[in-house]
């Protein structure tokens, strides 16, 4: 098995069959199929099938692929870290955001860096959690913010943050909202598996409330659009409704009876090296969630400060190796929307 199978094989995978793969690739269909041939004969299994609408991945082809993906990310990522091997830290990093948290974190990060560390290429990208676990599994991912609060295997993790989820609607009533209350509201969700959707149906099953769901938006701009219309009320973090320098036009209501909130954790595959750029992505994504809470622009939400990790605003120039780990947590401040 060499390099070139994989990528050749990965070529099949993405195009969808062997003649578009030749094409992408500019090499002889004849290569491609020759090379996939010694693939399976190596591994002594089948890795694609061939139907009417083009090739599907076997079992072990699932496996060899998203290892393959994987390997040549890292060889891409050696090769550049050596070619660059300067004082300072560079090279590609991806990281993930859940669909709630993008809108407040995504564009400061982005501007962060390219002003701090400009010869670091960052991929921001933001999807369900679940998508986001899987993807930091496969090394799509190098950084990825998770609601977790425990430890997870093959995750190195970090709690941050506390959330708190409220109420919202487009109505002007500010005054705290039973939990009771809420369920008798038409309720909209971001979507299946979100981890709003999860927290708050566990939350009204728990205490035995029947709930009127109307429907499930996962495009965040369409959700916010339909609360303020009115059609109904959603359960959400304040960082899902944040819109810039606008702020948030959705009214916000605390639920007074029980605690509703999600833990928000920095989390890192524990297969993968974490480079001095990934370092350096890392804490400078910390310096801005501790920022935006301390300052009180991310309304709702409380720090949990590590050990190791001291409550300060300026990013260090020499990032070093040392991973991140996990620690006990304490509540600084809480901060009410």
């Amino acid at each position: 098995m060499d390099l070139r199978q994989l990528r050749y094989f990965i070529g099949i995978v993405q195009a969808g069959s062997v003649s578009r793969a030749a094409d992408q690739l500019h090499v002889a269909q004849s290569a491609i199929s020759h090379h996939l041939a010694a693939l399976e004969s190596e591994l002594g299994r089948e890795l694609v099938t061939r139907g009417p609408r083009g090739i599907l991945l076997t079992e072990a082809g699932t496996i060899l692929y998203r290892h393959a993906e994987s390997i040549l990310r890292h060889v891409e990522l050696a090769k550049h870290d050596t070619m660059s091997a300067l004082n300072v830290p560079s090279g590609l990093v991806s990281i993930g955001f859940p669909i709630t948290l993008a809108p407040i974190l995504g564009y400061e990060l982005f501007v962060r860096m390219r002003s701090a560390f400009p010869q670091i290429l960052l991929h921001v990208s933001d999807t369900k959690s679940a998508l986001l676990r899987e993807s930091l599994d496969n090394g799509r991912l190098d950084i990825a913010l998770l609601f977790v609060a425990a430890p997870q295997r093959g995750l190195a993790i970090e709690p941050l943050l506390e959330e708190e989820l409220f109420c919202v609607s487009a109505d002007t009533d500010t005054a705290p909202i039973t939990l009771a209350e809420v369920a008798q509201r038409p309720l909209l969700v971001p979507g299946p598996r979100s981890a709003s959707q999860r927290l708050a149906q566990q939350l009204f099953s728990k205490h035995g409330l029947a709930v009127t769901w109307i429907g499930a938006i996962d495009t965040l701009s369409a959700l916010r659009r339909a609360i303020a219309s009115g059609i109904g009320h959603s359960i959400l973090p304040w960082s899902a409704l944040y819109d810039g320098e606008r702020g948030t036009a959705l009214n916000c209501r605390h639920i007074a009876d029980v605690k509703v909130a999600r833990t928000v954790s920095l989390c890192f595959s524990e297969v993968v090296e974490r480079t001095p750029a990934i370092e350096a992505t890392a804490l400078t994504l910390k310096s801005l969630m501790r920022e935006l809470v301390k300052s009180g622009r991310w309304q709702g939400a409380s720090l949990i400060e590590s050990s190791r990790e001291r409550a300060h605003a300026l990013v260090p120039q020499n990032v070093g190796r040392t991973p991140i780990r996990h620690a006990p947590r304490r509540r600084v401040s809480a901060l009410r929307a």
